[in-house]
């Protein structure tokens, strides 16, 4: 009994040489996993050079739209507060930028004047440290090899005080003079001055819509990711959003303290050496140190007395940061130990450079948060039977 011929089959199986037109070798060279790896590896490459290339068209769009957002969500905390307390959202909006640029203006006239105080009297604290220096090393004269050290010192300090005082040259001084730099430097003032309040009023805007944007990027992604997406963010949030929040606190209460004790104290530029304090208390350990050394080489002139209490102030300052405004501000943002954040610290600064510095922290309370979470949750980091290969847990127990 003849059985009936078999119908040929329809799928694109066979040696793609055969392929009777255009569509039917695509079909056949597609079912090729290498041929589909190369094309994924083209597309993905094409799409990295399209995206790079994209942002360096957009880099300034990127930059303030990611800084808008930023500030938004740095400050919502303070309108949600605002809104458990029965003031409504665009109320809140509008009283923080008020009082913002109120206090930055405030801020700004009388900053101003102390710090062409303080770059002016330079060459004076310059000479406060060679004075300060020089006692030091004459008490060490009976030491071989100290003796030629006074004038590489005193070299070392002049050239650099040098240097200061002219890369910090009077913006005043460049206002004043006549011809065309004049005009340059009023329209980078004006386009910079621009591009702030844009900045402010978008920032405003995602105020607002605040909960209303995140809903919108959320809904990019597919329905099935959605969720893993959203506890994504939440840690991101809860890494990057509480140790800005919590260092900016820390910055301003150190600004204040600093600024108190020094115009109690009554050393020169206590506002302008405040401000410095709290920018230097961003860097961990080392910044305290440096705010302390700039203040006493300012009051180096009213005293061993003053110096030893302005000492005595940033060591107070420093302590009530460490152990009473850190753990009360910062809470369990960051639970890493003094070893692991200055590591960090090493890898941000090698990699980004200050930026990176800055960022170190919250990256690594954010890899840290997601070992917790997710790696050290899983069935192969507990042991679960089937989850790792007997011969490495055999070896692991041993």
């Amino acid at each position: 009994m003849t059985q009936p011929p078999s119908s040929a089959p329809r799928g694109p199986s066979g040696d793609w040489k055969t392929a009777r037109d255009v569509r039917d070798l695509i079909r056949r060279l597609w079912v090729m996993p290498p041929v589909r790896m190369i094309v994924y590896a083209v597309l993905i490459v094409v799409a990295v050079r399209a995206l790079l290339w994209g942002s360096q068209l957009l880099a300034s769009v990127i930059l303030t739209v990611l800084t808008a957002y930023g500030l938004a969500f740095l400050v919502n905390p303070i309108l949600e507060w605002l809104e458990r307390r029965r003031i409504g959202r665009m109320v809140g909006v509008l009283l923080l930028i008020l009082l913002t640029l109120g206090l930055t203006t405030l801020l700004l006239v009388t900053l101003s004047q102390q710090v062409a105080g303080l770059v002016a009297g330079i060459p004076t604290i310059a000479v406060n440290l060679k004075i300060a220096l020089f006692n030091l090393l004459d008490r060490l004269d009976t030491i071989p090899g100290v003796q030629g050290l006074k004038n590489s010192v005193s070299s070392y300090i002049d050239e650099q005080t040098t240097n200061i005082t002219q890369n910090s040259g009077p913006v005043l001084e460049r206002l004043l003079n006549s011809g065309p730099n004049v005009l340059n430097t009023l329209s980078n003032l004006v386009g910079w001055l621009g591009q702030l309040g844009f900045i402010v009023t978008l920032a405003a805007y995602f105020m607002l819509d605040y909960e209303r944007v995140g809903h919108s990027l959320l809904r990019v992604f597919p329905r099935t990711s959605q969720p893993t997406v959203l506890r994504l963010s939440e840690d991101v949030s809860q890494s990057f959003g509480g140790f800005l929040r919590g260092q900016l606190l820390l910055m301003l209460t150190g600004a204040v303290l600093s600024t108190l004790g020094l115009l109690a104290l009554h050393v020169p530029n206590a506002l302008a050496l405040g401000a410095l304090s709290g920018l230097l208390s961003l860097v961990p350990y080392i910044g305290i140190v440096l705010a302390a050394v700039v203040a006493m080489l300012q009051a180096i002139p009213q005293g061993g007395l003053t110096i030893g209490l302005v000492a005595a102030l940033f060591f107070i300052i420093n302590q009530l940061q460490g152990n009473v405004l850190g753990p009360l501000i910062m809470g369990r943002v960051v639970s890493l130990s003094p070893a692991a954040i200055l590591i960090s610290l090493l890898v941000g600064l090698a990699l980004a450079g200050p930026v990176g510095a800055i960022i170190a922290i919250p990256t690594a309370t954010l890899l840290k948060r997601w070992l917790e979470r997710y790696w050290m949750t899983s069935a192969a980091y507990r042991g679960v039977a089937g989850a790792v290969p007997e011969d490495l847990e055999v070896r692991v127990e041993k």
